[in-house]
């Protein structure tokens, strides 16, 4: 199955806010160089309104503020629909206006995609450019090496290119299911949306918690929690975020998450997996090895300690990493059919990969190790297979995988020492 379509569908216009707390949205000043303030306006936007003029000051910088009333717990299991969340409308509309502003570095809004025959249904998106026109990625020594200010970072990318900043503010307790949940991660959440320059498809942005903590590329409990707030202020299963690790391919060494709609189907959405030890699950049968967890009733605050505990491991191990955020199906198998009922997250121990990245015809990073493949290369097009793919990403994890089994296996028993 081909197609010449690589983007979601349009997005609907943002509801009144009155009918929607997550869908205030408010003018905020830039940054300016890692000042702390926030300054609040009393205007309430209905729509998101784009404004050009010369000086190309095409998003303003908003604020969407929003509470864990807003989550988003199930979804349709159906991928290209256009119901969407006004995160998603907003998100999408400022990613649109960015393209218009003509902001990146080339387009991708009618990218080839194709569905690899095969088993795992491998999605591969035809993308040449990112590999000739993107900037020149850091070189990187250490999985958890220190900021370093001189460098390029997110401080110093131009204001049009903030899409808008998320702030949240918790409201406790929340009942699901007549059950009540404490918790659901704390007030004051801070991030940034922001283009990514070289888009590996369409939609693709940056989510960059606390831009101007200046935090280097090591996954946070704050980060993380911000990136699952994110899927969850999502109603479409299209919405997807990875993390690459220093060492996992990441380009930049200040703390980001890539976010972008894929409105494919991947099979670690659905894909059987067994219990290894307390809220760790890994795959019964995939070409990449990793360690699955879950959200189970809501409790955002539960599935962020799980998860940190592993990458908290792999920096004591020096491991490199990649982490990939779905929805998808109960690892309990109890779902309901056309239902995606809780969110993934995927974690994969990996080879290090030092110094400044080659990349020939893919990288075996977070996106690609989910199913997701940008090929860079027009010549080997034609002739992609799932195996010739398959065998790449199994060698990246599969030793370290195996190698750390018996760690969080350890990390998880009553009595561990290791956390």
């Amino acid at each position: 199955m081909s197609s010449s379509a690589g983007r979601g569908k349009a997005p609907v216009a943002l509801p009144h806010s009155g009918h929607w707390h997550g869908g205030l949205v408010w003018p905020l000043p830039h940054p300016g160089h890692c000042h702390r303030g926030l300054v609040w306006s009393s205007l309430t936007l209905v729509t998101v309104t784009v404004m050009f003029n010369n000086d190309v000051d095409m998003t303003r910088d908003f604020m969407f503020k929003y509470s864990n009333k807003d989550f988003i717990y199930t979804t349709s299991s159906e991928h290209g629909l256009d119901k969407m969340s006004p995160f998603d409308s907003l998100l999408l509309k400022k990613w649109e206006a960015a393209r218009d502003a003509a902001l990146f570095n080339y387009q991708v809004d009618d990218v080839e995609t194709k569905i690899i025959p095969g088993k795992y249904k491998l999605v591969a998106q035809m993308n040449a450019n990112r590999k000739t026109m993107r900037r020149k990625p850091q070189n990187i020594f250490n999985v958890t090496q220190p900021f370093d200010p001189e460098t390029f970072n997110f401080t110093k990318i131009k204001k049009q290119e903030i899409l808008a900043r998320l702030l949240y503010n918790q409201i406790s307790p929340e009942v699901i299911d007549g059950e009540e949940i404490a918790g659901n991660g704390r007030s004051g959440l801070e991030g940034s949306l922001t283009i990514n320059t070289a888009p590996i498809c369409y939609s693709h942005s940056l989510l960059v918690p606390f831009l101007a903590r200046c935090r280097p590329q090591v996954v946070s409990e704050e980060g993380l929690l911000l990136a699952l707030h994110s899927i969850l202020l999502s109603q479409t299963p299209d919405l997807r975020i990875a993390f690459n690790s220093l060492g996992g391919y990441a380009s930049v060494n200040h703390q980001h998450f890539h976010i972008y709609y894929l409105p494919h189907e991947l099979h670690i959405e659905t894909a059987e997996c067994l219990r290894l030890a307390g809220p760790c699950y890994i795959f019964k049968d995939y070409h990449a090895p990793g360690y699955v967890f879950q959200l189970e009733n809501g409790a955002v605050d539960e599935l962020t300690r799980s998860v940190m505990k592993v990458i908290k491991l792999f920096h004591r191990e020096e491991m490199a990493h990649n982490l990939y955020i779905t929805r998808g199906t109960s690892l309990d198998g109890n779902s309901i059919a056309g239902r995606y009922d809780t969110i993934r997250v995927i974690l994969w121990a990996r080879k290090l990969c030092y110094g400044i990245k080659d990349i020939t015809v893919f990288a075996a990073a977070a996106c690609e190790l989910a199913g997701h493949v940008p090929i860079y290369s027009s010549e080997h097009w034609s002739g992609l297979s799932e195996e010739a793919i398959t065998h790449t990403t199994k060698s990246v994890c599969e030793d370290h995988f195996v190698a750390m089994n018996d760690k969080i296996t350890e990390l998880f028993s009553e009595n561990s020492i290791l956390e």
